[in-house]
C-alpha cells in the first residue's frame, strides 16, 4: 500500500508543480487586473496590467485602464506615459486624450493639457467638463482672453453656472486691470 501511495505520488507530483507553474493566459490576467482596479486593490492591479501589458504590450485599453490606476495612486507621472502610449494607436480616442489631459493639469503642465484638452474641443465643442478644464488651463497660463472667448458661449447657456462666472470674472477682472494681459493668447 505504501508503495501503491508512493507510485501515485511520483506519477501526479510532477503534473500538479507544473500546473502551478503555468502562467494565466492573457485573458485571465486582463480580467483579474479589471477586477482588482474595480474592487479598488490598485497595486495588485497594476501588476495585474503590467504583466498582461508585457504579453500584449499593443493593447491600447489595458494600456489606458493601468494609467487609470497609476493616476488613481497619484502616480501621474507613470500614467502621463501610459495614455500617451495608449493613444499611439488611436489618436483619435477622446476618452483618453481626456485622461491624459488630467494627469497633465495634476502635475501643473497647463500649456500640455491645454493642447490636450484643445484637441477635445476641437472635436467635441459641447463637452462641459473640458470647456472648464480648458479655460482653467488658459487661466493659469494667463492666457485671460482666451478664456472669455472659450467661456463666452457656455455663459450664455448656463448663466447661473458657478464655474463658468468664477473663471469668467477673474479673466475680465484681469483683463481690465491690465488690458496687456489679453496679448498672450
Amino acid at each position: 500500500m505504501r508503495s501503491f501511495c508512493l507510485t501515485l505520488l511520483l506519477v501526479f507530483l510532477p503534473l500538479l508543480v507544473t500546473q502551478a507553474q503555468t502562467p494565466e493566459a492573457p485573458e485571465q490576467l486582463l480580467a483579474r487586473a479589471v477586477e482588482l482596479h474595480q474592487a479598488g486593490e490598485l497595486e495588485n492591479a497594476i501588476r495585474a496590467y503590467q504583466g498582461y501589458l508585457s504579453q500584449r504590450p499593443a493593447h491600447s485599453e489595458a494600456r489606458s485602464n493601468l494609467g487609470a490606476a497609476l493616476a488613481k495612486m497619484g502616480r501621474y507621472q507613470e500614467a502621463i506615459e501610459q495614455y500617451q502610449q495608449a493613444l499611439a494607436p488611436d489618436a483619435a480616442n477622446q476618452a483618453v486624450r481626456f485622461n491624459l489631459a488630467v494627469a497633465y493639469y495634476k502635475t501643473a503642465r497647463f500649456d500640455l493639457a491645454a493642447q490636450s484638452l484643445t484637441t477635445i474641443y476641437a472635436a467635441q465643442p459641447a463637452h462641459k467638463s473640458v470647456l472648464l478644464l480648458l479655460s482653467d488651463c488658459q487661466l493659469r497660463l494667463g492666457n485671460y482672453a482666451k478664456v472669455i472667448e472659450i467661456l463666452t458661449p457656455l455663459e450664455r447657456a448656463e448663466p447661473e453656472n458657478r464655474a463658468v462666472v468664477y473663471l469668467g470674472v477673474n479673466s475680465t477682472m484681469t483683463l481690465l486691470a491690465n488690458p496687456l494681459c489679453g496679448a498672450r493668447s
